[in-house]
């Protein structure tokens, strides 16, 4: 493999790293459930969305913390303010990351101010903080009830995550020709 298809590869995994993660954080299955009935409900990062026979309710876990001061709600607050918070700075890293990749492709060195310690960091981090994201809202909501699960946006906030430490790994560990 060539430098030139190992830069493309790479960048096309920080891109879907990307993609996913904005998809997840702005998915509304953060959680699932296995028997609603007839309502179609959808759990975000901040609350949930309830519609059953035209009327829809929405409920905002932070504002049910204020008013009902229950802890599961507070919880449920407190995870998807630091899991989401964690997912956006992973996605401008994303960005940043993205960047220092195609720039150079189209012959614009714009990012080589930035010292190679830092390129490091930034490439790393990437994926590291989409996956502590998701990994964080995982382990600070409260417990699930009977029926209820992780959802898909969970899984594609992990899976972003995963593609996002995937591109530094291959410039680490796969060689191209003629390094």
């Amino acid at each position: 493999m060539d430098n030139s298809m190992k830069g493309k590869i790479m960048t096309g995994m920080i891109v879907g790293a990307f993609l996913f993660a904005l998809l997840a954080v702005m998915g509304g299955s953060w959680l699932s459930v296995d028997d609603t009935g007839d309502a179609d409900v959808d759990y975000t990062l901040g609350g949930m969305e309830m519609s059953e026979g035209g009327i829809t309710m929405d409920v905002d876990y932070s504002e049910m913390c204020d008013e009902m001061d229950d802890d599961d709600m507070c919880s449920a607050a407190s995870a998807g303010t630091f899991g989401g918070l964690f997912i956006w700075l992973g996605i401008i890293v994303t960005v940043v990351a993205g960047l220092m990749m195609v720039l150079p492709m189209f012959g614009i060195d714009a990012m080589d101010a930035i010292p190679e310690i830092g390129q490091k960091v930034v490439t790393w981090a990437a994926g590291g903080l989409i996956l502590a994201g998701a990994l964080l809202w995982w382990i600070l909501m409260p417990e699930f009830e009977d029926g209820m699960a992780v959802g898909m946006s969970f899984f594609m906030a992990m899976f972003a995550g995963l593609l996002g430490l995937a591109a530094p790994l291959m410039d680490m560990f796969v060689p191209a020709d003629g390094e």
